[in-house]
């Protein structure tokens, strides 16, 4: 319990602040424990954020893919695996700017990140069917995926900045853009 109150104080902090600018002592106190408690569990800032990808990735992977079965065709799959990542990241605002801001950060390790990201090659695996069908441009599925999540993620980004409405129908505009800009 006290694990998931210091990452989840973290979090918080690490979103609002910035890594350099959170202390241990900070998110002790956010998280209401003392400072021997944060290093009971964790041994520094880093794996604080390690742990957090970690933690943040499983539950956003347990959101994703709940419901979901890979079958019908590719553009049912895609379309409802990424309209699932929407959801997540507008219905996790913290975890979602703590992905943007992490996810290329040199504390996120290979074997880190192979730990956190397991589940989501579920995205290569739909990707690879439509790579066999013929169906995207010539990339990689890895490429694929990172090139929707990009282009999903900024979107996020800028219409919360621009404070626009994200609706069914906007969600769905956005995931057909994506869709064209993959497929041949």
């Amino acid at each position: 319990m006290k694990r998931i109150q210091i990452l989840k104080a973290g979090l918080k902090l690490f979103v609002i602040h910035g890594l350099h600018a959170v202390t241990i002592a900070q998110i002790a106190a956010e998280a209401n424990v003392g400072i021997g408690t944060v290093y009971r569990h964790f041994k520094s800032k880093e794996d604080i954020v390690q742990q957090i990808w970690i933690m943040q990735k499983t539950e956003e992977s347990t959101y994703i893919f709940k419901n979901y079965t890979p079958e019908g065709n590719i553009r049912n799959q895609f379309n409802f695996l990424w309209e699932r990542v929407i959801g997540y990241f507008l219905e996790h605002p913290l975890e979602f700017q703590f992905s943007y801001q992490f996810a290329a950060s040199p504390i996120l390790t290979k074997e880190i990140h192979e730990i956190a990201m397991k589940d989501f090659l579920k995205f290569d695996e739909l990707f690879e069917s439509g790579i066999k069908e013929n169906l995207f441009k010539p990339l990689t599925a890895r490429r694929l995926r990172l090139f929707t999540f990009s282009t999903i993620n900024g979107w996020i980004l800028w219409a919360l900045d621009e404070k626009m409405e994200i609706n069914t129908k906007i969600i769905n505009m956005f995931l057909e853009m994506s869709w064209d800009a993959i497929t041949k």
